[in-house]
């Protein structure tokens, strides 16, 4: 299983995908979008059922619309695994943290020369 120090060191989408915890979605664009997990494969990989997990674990962004996104967060979890394992509380705790570096990590590249590398954040003025 992974270790707190290793989720600690996630920076980037490789290094998600080197953890060996399961398929990674990635859908990040200008209207939001998310990154992390599928609920079954995070659930067999830590050891608890599904209805303790989101359909989608890892990290999130709303699309308020009118070109504005909201904040990057974190899909959260039951509060049943706290009970459970306070271990499995806190490994799962850190890779949602994981997930939403990795998701600010890829929203901060750069269009370079008119080629997206990763998504570009969109410098709004006003909304109206």
């Amino acid at each position: 299983m992974v270790k707190l120090a290793e989720l600690k060191k996630v920076k980037t989408y490789e290094d998600l995908e080197a953890l060996g915890i399961g398929r990674i979605y990635c859908d990040i664009s200008y209207r939001g979008g998310g990154i992390g997990f599928y609920q079954e494969e995070v659930a067999r990989y830590f050891g608890i059922a599904n209805e303790h997990l989101p359909g989608k674990f890892g990290a999130y962004c709303n699309y308020l619309g009118g070109g504005l996104r909201g904040s990057i967060c974190v899909s959260g979890f039951s509060d049943r695994v706290w009970e459970i394992s306070k271990r499995t509380g806190r490994l799962l705790e850190e890779l949602q943290e994981a997930c939403k570096r990795v998701y600010e990590a890829i929203d901060s590249e750069e269009i370079v020369d008119d080629v997206m590398q990763g998504v570009a954040r969109v410098n709004i003025k006003s909304a109206y």
